[in-house]
Formats: structure tokens, sequence, C-alpha cells
């Protein structure tokens, strides 16, 4: 997964290696800046270390700013000093002065309001690959107050909370962000979704774990809402999986649900939905076999598969003849049991209009789970087409099954694009 970019903007500092470009300096030497009040020494050494400079001699340069330093009296004096350098490491290629000359213009506190958040963005930069976390942190943050759009500024931020153990916060502050771009009617990159989610899905166990698997997941759903392909659904809904306690009945929906995204993968993924269909649901188990096995992902000659596909086989004749006269059944009944039973049955065989009238049934008698009913009633509405239905059914669905209620949501508004 590719975190960071690698491109230098201004005075950015491109991950690899601590580069700055030159323009951002240029501006400023146009801008006929106040007079500054330098001291006499400084003065001195500045006229010496640019005639240097001038001539390519980076090494008489900073013999001359090193010598002056001990002398620096005002702020301008620091500024000056730190902008000089700043062009011996800049021109000269000397790596290791970028931290001094960019720590020497912050602390002046002289620089144009324009420059601080490139400033305090490379003075993060170099912070992360020093592998001095803090400072990166609160460098990184004084760029973002600054109004700093640098790419790799919220990547690097977060990997530096994210590294300080402050995962929490890491993702607090990317979805904020996220969220803004969003509202702006920006698309935040999809490299950002990717981090937060792997920061949230490796978050050791800890009071705010329960916070983070929320963001986490709600990442997850603005991840496929954004990018909505057949491999992100895959691995938002794997991630939500194993990233959750999910009682038999939820599981089984996720299934459904990778299953309608496209994103079943390998052999595994198919007989895991088979193993969970087939004793109650045998048409249903039969068809996600039937599909496995046409993409190539299942082996019918396989122990499991083949076994299980004599038992479905030879069960869907007497199950699906006993629906003829379910309906009446369920009306008779004293509660909706008999009617969700019912209704599962007529989804797993893809009978989506009986499907919807026994979960209405079952919901109106009582009696039922009415956050499972939900979110199968809105499965049957979503197969329907009836959109708003089945956005309205999964929008009901509270406690626990929520989180996945809210994925088939996300699924209806952002089917897989590829």
């Amino acid at each position: 997964m590719k975190m960071l970019s690698t491109t230098a903007l201004g005075l950015a500092l491109a991950f690899g290696a601590v580069t700055v470009a030159a323009p951002a300096f240029a501006k400023e030497k146009e801008a006929k800046p106040a007079p500054m009040e330098l001291s006499p020494k400084v003065r001195t050494a500045a006229v010496a270390a640019q005639g240097a400079i001038a001539k390519n001699d980076f090494p008489g340069a900073k013999t001359a700013l090193d010598a002056a330093e001990p002398e620096i009296k005002t702020a301008d004096d620091k500024y000056i000093m730190g902008q000089l350098y700043l062009q011996v490491a800049q021109k000269g290629q000397q790596q290791d002065l970028f931290p001094k000359a960019v720590n020497m213009m912050i602390d002046s506190g002289k620089a144009p309001p324009e420059m601080v958040a490139q400033l305090q963005m490379v003075k993060g930069k170099i912070a992360y690959q020093a592998k001095d976390y803090a400072t990166a942190e609160q460098a990184l943050t004084a760029a973002q107050a600054a109004g700093s759009t640098d790419p790799d500024l919220i990547p690097v931020l977060v990997s530096s909370q994210h590294e300080q153990g402050k995962d929490l916060i890491a993702l607090q502050a990317l979805t904020a962000t996220i969220d803004k771009q969003q509202a702006a009617g920006q698309a935040a990159p999809e490299a950002w979704y990717q981090r937060g989610i792997a920061i949230g899905y490796g978050a050791k166990p800890g009071p705010d774990k329960a916070a983070i698997n929320g963001i986490t997941a709600d990442l997850a759903k603005k991840w496929v809402s954004a990018y909505p392909t057949k491999s992100n659904w895959r691995d938002a809904l794997i991630i939500y999986r194993d990233s959750s306690k999910l009682d038999p009945d939820t599981e089984l929906d996720l299934y459904r649900l990778l299953y309608s995204t496209g994103g079943m993968k390998g052999e595994r993924d198919y007989m895991d939905y088979v193993l969970a269909t087939y004793l109650r649901y045998p048409g249903e188990a039969a068809a996600v076999l039937a599909a496995g096995t046409s993409a190539g992902q299942v082996n019918p000659a396989g122990k499991n598969a083949a076994e299980i596909k004599g038992i479905v086989t030879a069960k869907v004749p007497a199950d699906k003849a006993s629906l003829a006269g379910a309906g009446k059944s369920a009306a008779a009944a004293a509660n909706g049991k008999v009617a969700q039973n019912t209704g599962d049955a007529f989804l797993g065989y893809g009978e989506w209009p009986k499907a919807v009238e026994m979960y209405k049934l079952a919901l109106q008698k009582g009696g039922v789970d009415a956050n499972v009913v939900n979110i199968r009633l809105g499965m049957a509405l979503a197969k329907s087409g009836d959109v708003p239905g089945a956005k309205a059914a999964f929008a009901a669905v509270t406690g626990p099954r929520k989180a996945l209620a809210d994925l088939w949501t996300v699924y209806v508004d952002h089917p897989p694009s590829a």
C-alpha cells in the first residue's frame, strides 16, 4: 500500500530524500520585505556567505555562517542565518543542514505567514524520517493550522500519531479531514482510507479499542462509497468480519453481501457461505456451490463440495414443495416466527417478492427479532429493485447488526464498479 506521495511542492520534503524547491524563496526575494535589524557580525557573515554561495563555494559559506552563529542577537539575525543555511543545504546538497535551517527560520518568528506552513511541513517530515514522531506531530499539526495543502500532510501526521500509539487520535484526525474534503466536494485519496483502516484493524486491545473499531467500520463504509470496486468491497467486509464478534445469522448476512458485491474469492469464501446455509437453506447453498464451481473457485470433486452437493440436491425438491402452503401457515400463526422462517426460505431461493411479503408479515405479527427481519427485508427489497424501501428497512436496524445494515445501504447506493 503506497502511503505517501513523493512529490516536492514548494518547501515540501520528498519522503525519500530532503529536497527544497527554490521558487518558494524567489517569491520572498521579490516581495521587498522591511529592512532587517542585523547585528554587525551577522551582517558581515551574511555578506560573506552570500558571496560564497554565488561562487558555489558552499563549504566556505557554511564556515562563515558557523563562525557567526554564536553572535546571533536578534530575531532578524536568526531568520537571515536560517535562510542562508537553507540555501547552502539546498544548493550545496548538504542534507544535514535542513533541520537546522528550518528550525532557525521558524524559531525566529520572522517567517512570513505564507511560508510558515511550508517550513512546519518540512520540519515535520524531517522529524518523521528521524523517527522523532512527537516533534513530527507537533510540526505537522502547526502546518495544518497554518493552512498547508501539502498532500503528504495527513498521511505523515496520521503515521506519526500511530507510531506513538495514538491510534484513536490518528483516526479521528483522518476522518475529520476526509469529512471536510467530502463536504467541499473533493474526493480524499484512496490511500488515506486504506491507511486508516490498516491502523484501526491492527490496533491492540485497550480502552480505546471499541471507539477505534467504530471509526474503522465507518472508514470502511466511506471507502467503498468513494471507491466501490469488488476488491475494496471484499476487503472492507473481511475486515468487518474479522474485527467483530458476529453471531451466525449476522455472519450469514455478511456472506450474502459479499456474494452480492462480487467479492467472493477462492474456495474458502464459497464453502464458508455454503456451510452456513446448506442445512437450513439448501436452495441457497446449491446456488452458491454452483456459482463457485462455475467460477473455477470450487472443486466439485472435493470431499466437502461433493458431499454437500449430494445433500442439498436431495433436499431441494421437498423443501420447495413445503413452501406451497407456508403462506397460509404463517398467516394463521400466533406470532411472526413462521413468517420469518418462510421469508428466509424464499430469500434463499431468490423469490424476492414472496420473501418481502413474509418478512412484513413477521414484523406485523411480532415475536421475532426485528433487527434480523429488517435487514433481510432490506435485502429482498433491494433485490426486487425497491431502493427506497430497502434503505428504510436497513435504517430500522439497531444494535450490533446496524454496522452490517449500514454496509448494505452503501451497497444499494454504491454497487461495485469493477
